[in-house]
C-alpha cells in the first residue's frame, strides 16, 4: 500500500515537473505571438510619447524672436519629422498618407514664411 501511495506521489510530480500545457500548440503560438506584437506596440508608443515629451518641451522653452518665428521654427522642425518617418515607413498606406502630410506641411510652412517676408518688408 506504501508503495502505491508512494508511486502516485512520484507521478503527480513528475507530471507537475513537465509543465505540459494543454490545448492547441498553434493556439499556443499565436498567443505568444500576439503578446509580442502588444509588446512591440507598447514599446513603440512609449518611444512616441517620449518623443512628443521632448518636442514639447523644447517648443515651450522661451526662444529668441516672435511668435511668427517660433511658429515657423515649429513647422519645420514638423516637415523634418515627417520627412523622417516617411524615409523609415514600409507601409504603402501610411507613406501615402505621410507625403499627403507633407505637403501640406510644406505649404504651411510656405505661407508662414512668405507673411513673415512681407512683414519684414513692410517694416522698411
Amino acid at each position: 500500500m506504501r508503495l502505491i501511495a508512494l508511486m502516485s506521489v512520484a507521478a503527480a510530480t513528475f507530471v507537475a515537473a513537465c509543465d505540459v500545457q494543454p490545448g492547441d500548440p498553434v493556439q499556443h503560438a499565436l498567443r505568444d505571438a500576439a503578446a509580442a506584437r502588444q509588446a512591440a506596440a507598447l514599446k513603440t508608443t512609449e518611444e512616441e510619447q517620449a518623443e512628443a515629451a521632448k518636442r514639447a518641451s523644447v517648443a515651450s522653452a522661451p526662444q529668441a524672436g516672435d511668435e511668427l518665428s517660433r511658429l515657423i521654427a515649429t513647422r519645420r522642425q514638423a516637415v523634418a519629422d515627417t520627412r523622417a518617418l516617411l524615409d523609415a515607413t514600409t507601409d504603402p498606406a501610411l507613406r501615402g498618407q505621410l507625403t499627403g502630410d507633407l505637403k501640406a506641411e510644406e505649404g504651411r510652412l510656405r505661407a508662414l514664411e512668405a507673411r513673415r517676408n512681407s512683414s519684414l518688408q513692410g517694416d522698411y
